[in-house]
């Protein structure tokens, strides 16, 4: 019988020993809930389980040299849990009511007055407001949670926590601190268009943010978490990879300067400034002015629908490219078989073709024109005189080889296709197989023309213009998107291109080294209330390479209706030969005798 009692005793004393031990897992639980910089936590006390949420840190992004360019920080949320809003008879009218809780209700909202230096009024409609409008139903509900203050500093949340930790306070405890990852991006403004931003909610928008949203953002998890010790359960979350693009930040920031100055310079309205390595399709620069600081959430969310300076205007808007379209007529020319560098017009300064009459820019009849004088005078007349002579079928089946008319495929989030009108379409006109020759009544993006245009300086290849060049530590290797023209038409074209702006008075020129491009002036479509174009605003564009015929890299210059200057070769020209004099200083790229005689064995 005595064993049987000390048996039994055992017993219980291993089943206390569970239970207790049982009982400092919940508490443990209850004070102590861990948070990593990598893994944020959000708890649902509606739920009849805990609910839990584990959102990893977003990856960091970094230029091509390792340059921090976005990275993440912890700010913290303070919210009032109404359940444990704990009451007496706070009113002493011996009744245990609503009137008792709202009485301890402004006693956390006096506090947090003082503490965050609000005024107290707004402190106290925060609080005590727990009615929330469901925009579905329009139905009102009471809230259980509710979130006062987001993004709080880490020095707001040691003082807050502090307070609620005093032993003088309890009513505090009903108030809740709950970390939540913020992005960070050092630069401010710089490359804001190329990065995109974040919401309050991580989620990646515009730029990189968003076309790589879910490999920076790696995978939430959500679970409901059983209360019960033994249940306990830990999950782990796929952390946010790192990108590492082919920008240069030291390139970008100048292209930045270059394009501001020019703005200023010009009194342009706007502009873009895109670099690129021909030979792979890295980008190496994109900037865009006016711009906008992915910090400032605020000032963002305050003009979304009337100010969309988010928008990314080198994919993301369209416009009538203008004479530097000839070079794609002239590609189409030498392809065909039927023209050569050497081939010859008479220009008698206008054009009839389709019921309209084409007339160049300036007005005049230039005479006899070789390929290569029609490009140097930028000649409207000719180019529509090989458009017609080629026929249709022809030139639109070569502008669809470059790319107009459809996506590159950039890795950037919100690219538009442009628009090519095409014999059959509703919106075809004969006359359009005139005008389109030389840029008018087509649409295209800046991304499409540059990376159309790179296709030349890298003899007839076209390749996918991207801005990551490896996720994490996997590479992401150059892709060949096309071959539009033969490398034999490529280096003919590129050679017509480089002496075409070595004349005389060519604004487009650097000391020391040869540069291959075109200017372009585009009018300005207006829609309504009848289709015409503005007598007076342009779109003035540059693009060109350097060296010519050995290119490193390639530039676009837009200037969007330069009030000095209607024309490309008197803006958009000088503002490219500012920026090549600088970043051949920057990329380390000696002149081009000195690079001649270098390559010498």
């Amino acid at each position: 019988m005595t064993d049987n009692l000390t048996a039994l005793h055992l017993r219980l004393r291993v089943i206390m020993g569970v239970f207790a031990a049982c009982a400092l897992v919940v508490v443990g639980r209850l004070v102590y809930l861990p948070f990593d910089q990598n893994v944020q936590t959000k708890l649902d006390l509606t739920a009849p389980r805990q609910r839990e949420v584990l959102q990893p840190a977003r990856g960091n992004i970094y230029d091509r040299k390792g340059e921090l360019l976005v990275t993440n920080t912890v700010l913290y949320d303070l919210a009032i849990e109404y359940g444990y809003v704990t009451y007496g008879d706070e009113d002493t009218d011996k009744d245990l009511d609503e009137q008792d809780e709202l009485v301890v209700l402004r006693r956390i909202a006096q506090d947090l007055s003082a503490l965050l230096g609000e005024p107290y009024p707004d402190v106290e409609n925060l609080v005590t407001n727990r009615l929330y409008l469901d925009p579905d139903t329009q139905q009102e509900i009471k809230l259980l949670r509710k979130t006062l203050y987001p993004l709080l500093s880490a020095e707001k949340r040691d003082m807050l926590q502090a307070a609620i930790s005093a032993a003088d306070k309890p009513y505090l405890t009903a108030l809740v601190l709950s970390p939540r990852h913020r992005r960070i991006y050092p630069h401010g403004e710089v490359a804001a268009h190329v990065l995109g931003l974040t919401n309050y909610d991580q989620i990646g928008f515009y730029g990189l943010e968003e076309s790589y949203n879910r490999t920076l953002a790696g995978y939430t998890i959500a679970f409901d978490q059983p209360l019960l010790p033994w249940d306990l359960q830990y999950a782990k979350v796929d952390a946010g990879a790192d990108l590492h693009l082919t920008l240069d930040l030291g390139v970008q920031l100048t292209a930045e300067e270059v394009l501001k100055d020019s703005l200023a310079k010009y009194g342009a309205s706007s502009g873009s400034v895109v670099v690129m390595a021909p030979a792979t399709g890295e980008i190496l620069a994109m900037a865009s002015l006016p711009t906008f600081n992915p910090n400032d959430l605020e000032s963002l969310a305050s003009d979304f629908n009337t100010n969309p300076v988010w928008r990314n205007p080198v994919v993301a808007e369209q416009f009538e490219p203008g004479s530097i379209f000839k070079i794609f007529t002239m590609a189409a020319a030498l392809e065909s078989g039927e023209y050569t560098r050497n081939s010859s017009y008479n220009d008698t300064g206008s054009f009839e073709y389709g019921g309209i009459v084409v007339r160049n820019w300036d007005g005049r009849a230039w005479g006899v024109q070789d390929m290569t004088g029609l490009m140097e005078h930028s000649l409207n007349v000719g180019a529509a005189t090989l458009s017609t002579s080629m026929g249709a079928q022809r030139f639109y089946d070569q502008l669809l080889s470059f790319g107009m008319g459809s996506q590159t495929g950039v890795d950037l989030a919100g690219e538009l296709t442009g628009h090519l009108k095409r014999p059959g379409d509703a919106d075809w006109h004969e006359s359009d197989l005139a005008t389109n020759a030389f840029g008018q009544g087509v649409a295209v993006t800046q991304v499409q023309l540059i990376t159309a245009v790179a296709s030349v300086a890298n003899g007839g290849v076209t390749m996918r213009p991207h801005l990551v060049a490896r996720v994490q530590n996997d590479p992401v290797a150059p892709q060949i998107a096309g071959r539009p023209i033969s490398a034999a038409t490529a280096q003919e074209l590129a050679q017509m291109l480089l002496e075409s702006i070595d004349v005389e008075g060519s604004k487009a020129q650097v000391a020391g080294y040869e540069v291959a491009g075109k200017t372009g002036t585009a009018q300005i479509p207006i829609q309504l209330p009848n289709y015409h174009y503005d007598p007076n605003k342009t779109i003035a564009t540059f693009v060109g390479w350097v060296p010519a015929l050995q290119p490193q890299f390639l530039a676009f210059v837009r200037l969007n209706e330069p009030s000095t200057e209607q024309w490309g070769s008197q803006t958009a020209a000088p503002a490219f030969a500012a920026l090549v004099e600088r970043l051949v200083v920057q990329l380390q790229m000696p002149p081009d005798a000195r690079r001649m005689a270098l390559a010498r064995p």
